[in-house]
């Protein structure tokens, strides 16, 4: 009886290890997917407004920028940029982001510059960005 149960702990241990390794790939990938299609989406969004508001929404845990663009509002949240972005824009600055690129230009008075969106908040994003046809190289 006891040579039995060493097979099965064996056979369940064998069956526990399986399990661990495929959850472990279909995560890497379903993280890899997930990566891709915030970059897809960046890349083929365009604005351009005056920032009007900045703000913390608690109920989803992200900051906000509310853009002014041809008397309509947009909400912004740049949530998979560093929060050192969130805290440079100002309320008054121009942003102007163009279809199929991932800049954003800014303007204010006293500066323009151009913020090329890098996704570094991603974990793992250095191992996708590789082969991402959206990110420039």
């Amino acid at each position: 009886m006891s040579k039995h149960k060493f097979t099965i702990f064996s056979i369940l241990i064998l069956l526990g290890i399986i399990t661990t390794i495929s959850f472990f790939v279909k995560n890497y990938e379903s993280r890899e997917e997930i990566f891709n299609e915030i970059v897809e989406n960046s890349f083929k969004e365009s604005y351009e407004g005056i920032i009007k508001k900045k703000y913390y929404l608690k109920e989803r845990g992200f900051d906000v920028v509310i853009l002014e663009e041809n008397g309509t509002e947009i909400q912004l949240d740049y949530l998979h940029e560093k929060p050192n972005f969130y805290d440079f824009l100002k309320i008054g600055d121009t942003l102007i982001k163009q279809n199929n690129s991932n800049s954003i230009i800014i303007k204010r008075s006293e500066l323009d510059t151009i913020i090329y969106f890098k996704f570094d908040n991603v974990r793992g994003s250095h191992l996708y960005s590789e082969n991402n046809k959206f990110l420039n190289k």
